[in-house]
């Protein structure tokens, strides 16, 4: 109960103060669209807020699921929309600050404009339980005496989760192998049987409990209510140097949305990432509350453009 309280105030700790309402108002339903399938974290994220957003504004958002290319089929569509207000995007780190800078996109990142920041993930480290590690450290030490042996799946080349596996393994001083999948739920099947070692999603934590994985490890600045006996990366004494903060999910517009519109909807983003009910729900699906304005969230994805262009160089990750 206290690490949950500690999450939660967490959440209303990053929240920006919620100015006073601008003159826009929607005058049809909203459009929010998803870049990937019905049921992932993404399509979660939206439809928590989009219940609340609603109320707000006055009309309906409503929740499309339109995945394809890696998440460029939706941002294409968003992008390439009227610029009134009335689409959105819901948007992970990579669609704007990963993806374009290591393959061809069918999108203008240019052409996308920041609206407000949602939510920081919190990402589970599950292992095979074929090894008979216990924990993050026993992990380590068998990694290290099989250097090079030992694989970690991801979402797909260049994804946050790929990232992830380079910035973890290298902070921990071990060397593995990448393997993609087109989605994680792929990697399913072999994590089970130990084909591959390590994977990093929270679709993954009713396996943990289950006993059909171990989840050794959290990246997050919090622990999770359903993992509350595993340590974060921070307690295990691994400094990521601030790469989980960098993942996020949030909304954007198509260029030339007019601002009152970005900041209306910010507001109405804002209130209800200050309410504890969405707070907890966030957190049930491995996520944290956490609110930047169209300005904030603006200098965050720039910011975020040359650090992960950076990262790719110095990961020597290559896919085209």
């Amino acid at each position: 109960m206290i690490r949950r309280r500690t999450a939660l105030a967490a959440g209303l700790a990053a929240l920006t103060p919620i100015a006073a309402r601008g003159d826009w108002k929607p005058s049809k339903p909203l459009r929010l669209v998803v870049p990937y399938g019905p049921g992932g974290s993404a399509d979660q994220v939206a439809r928590l807020y989009a219940e609340r957003m609603t109320v707000g504004l006055g009309q309906q958002i409503v929740v499309e699921d339109k995945p394809g290319a890696s998440g460029g089929v939706g941002a294409a569509m968003v992008a390439t929309s009227a610029p009134d207000g009335h689409t959105l995007l819901l948007s992970p780190t990579a669609i704007m600050a990963i993806t374009p800078s290591v393959r061809k996109v069918p999108y203008d990142p240019e052409a996308l404009t920041a609206a407000c920041r949602l939510s920081t993930p919190v990402l589970p480290v599950t292992i095979t339980t074929k090894l008979g590690a216990g924990t993050w450290q026993e992990f380590v030490a068998l990694a290290k005496a099989n250097a090079g042996k030992f694989w970690y799946g991801s979402s797909g080349l260049g994804t946050i989760t790929h990232l992830t596996g380079g910035v973890l393994t290298r902070a921990a001083g071990i060397q593995m192998q990448h393997a993609p999948y087109k989605t994680i739920v792929d990697a399913t099947g072999d994590i089970f049987d130990g084909r591959i070692q390590m994977v990093f999603d929270p679709s993954f934590v009713p396996y943990h409990k289950a006993g059909k994985v171990r989840t050794v490890l959290q990246e997050g600045a919090t622990r999770l209510p359903d993992l509350p006996d595993v340590p974060t990366a921070r307690e295990a004494g691994l400094d990521l140097k601030g790469f989980r903060e960098r993942s996020w999910f949030g909304l954007l517009a198509p260029k030339g949305t007019p601002s009152d519109a970005l900041e209306r909807i910010s507001q109405e983003a804002a209130k209800a990432a200050a309410e504890p009910d969405l707070q907890t729900k966030l957190l049930g699906v491995a996520q944290i509350a956490h609110h930047q304005s169209p300005a904030a969230f603006g200098r965050q994805v720039g910011d975020d453009k040359v650090y992960f262009a950076n990262l790719i160089k110095e990961l020597d990750i290559k896919l085209e």
